[in-house]
């Protein structure tokens, strides 16, 4: 017999049904029985909402009015159900940051709980997973019903468990503390899921932000691009060389960005938006080029050179590409052709390259950057 371990989150989630019945809609503060039976069928992205938030300490409405919160906030969409991205926007007015994530596995999930983060994801109802449903229409997908997780089991480090609360809208299917064996959970994970933690470890940036952005772009380059970019152009490059352009970007639209913090001290940014019509600065294309306006593309992404190899760089990508995939068909960005560390790691997390170059003039010097497609799947 292996050795087995246990861990819990050290929050405790409640146990919120979405089963609303003659006995409990009018605690629920819906306006009518009826309006509470409409939502029974669909409503386990808010109780699971309800749960994770509660384990926050966050003081959550009942189940009528967070629905309407959730619609209000176009988390929720007729015909499709809850929208991961929705619910995570929905979070973040009680301060707390969700992040949707996509195409993950359950040692992502089990790495989610190491670090504290509780999550809702995306099964099949009751694990049923290619089990047939009852009305003989088919086999259960890996997806269609929303639950929290916050604990996981091992035997000799192999992932044996993972602890849930499973809502239902049936009285007998509410289950709360349930430990889900591996072999059942893996046939019915999505590979989906809503990733939360408190508000201010990762944040949208505001015009104000745009010093300590430049800051931060200015100390990562003169590390990142040592060998590259012409040394005496990098002792030369100042903290606010980026500030004045990052302030008007943010103040009318053209550009989003989002800080990341250790604690309450900022350590990287990412800035994103819709595809340029024009290129980098300087920047002229080589000889092959594509169109790209239907992408989204992330325009920088730097950290200070102490926080490299952290995981805070992937971190920000992953939330800035989540939030492009909404709108557009995939997301590109430009690299250094010099830069292997840089183009391994964007290579890792899904991005290929392309044959499309961009020249750029620094100093004299003639840069080809490359450009680096991530294509929605």
């Amino acid at each position: 017999m292996g050795e087995k371990k246990q861990f819990r989150l050290p929050m405790e989630l409640p146990f919120y049904t979405q089963q609303m019945t003659p006995d409990n809609w009018e605690l629920e503060q819906f306006s009518s029985f009826q309006e509470a039976d409409s939502w029974t069928m669909r409503s386990c992205g808010i109780a699971s909402l309800r749960m994770v938030l509660d384990g926050f300490g966050k003081n959550v409405e009942r189940h009528g009015p967070m629905i309407e919160k959730g619609e209000a906030a176009g988390a929720y969409k007729e015909g499709v159900g809850w929208i991961h991205w929705g619910l995570a926007k929905l979070a973040a007015e009680y301060g707390i940051y969700g992040e949707a994530l996509r195409g993950k596995t359950a040692e992502d999930l089990k790495r989610e709980l190491d670090n504290g983060y509780p999550c809702i994801i995306s099964i099949a109802p009751f694990f049923q997973g290619g089990k047939p449903k009852p009305d003989g229409s088919g086999v259960y997908g890996k997806s269609g019903h929303l639950i929290p997780i916050f604990g996981y089991e091992t035997e000799d480090g192999a992932l044996m468990a993972f602890l849930v609360h499973h809502p239902s809208a049936f009285a007998e299917k509410n289950k709360a503390h349930w430990w889900v064996p591996m072999e059942q959970f893996r046939s019915s994970f999505s590979g989906n899921y809503i990733r939360f933690r408190p508000k201010g470890h990762i944040r949208q940036a505001v015009p104000a932000d745009a010093a300590e952005m430049s800051r931060i772009h200015a100390a990562s380059w003169k590390k990142a691009f040592l060998g590259m970019v012409p040394q005496d152009y990098l002792d030369r490059l100042p903290e606010n060389h980026w500030q004045a352009v990052f302030q008007k970007n943010l103040e009318d639209g053209s550009l989003s960005a989002k800080l990341i913090y250790e604690g309450d001290f900022p350590i990287g940014v990412i800035t994103y938006g819709s595809a340029r019509t024009e290129l980098p600065v300087g920047g002229v294309p080589g000889e092959v080029f594509a169109d790209y306006a239907a992408f989204g593309e992330v325009m920088s992404l730097y950290l200070l050179p102490e926080y490299y190899g952290r995981g805070y760089g992937r971190e920000l990508l992953e939330v800035a590409r989540e939030e492009l995939l909404q709108t557009y068909e995939g997301v590109y960005l430009w690299v250094l052709r010099e830069n292997e560390q840089a183009r391994r790691f964007y290579e890792k997390l899904g991005f290929a390259p392309t044959e499309e170059t961009c020249l750029c003039q620094i100093d004299g010097k003639t840069l080809t950057d490359i450009r680096y497609v991530y294509r929605k799947k």
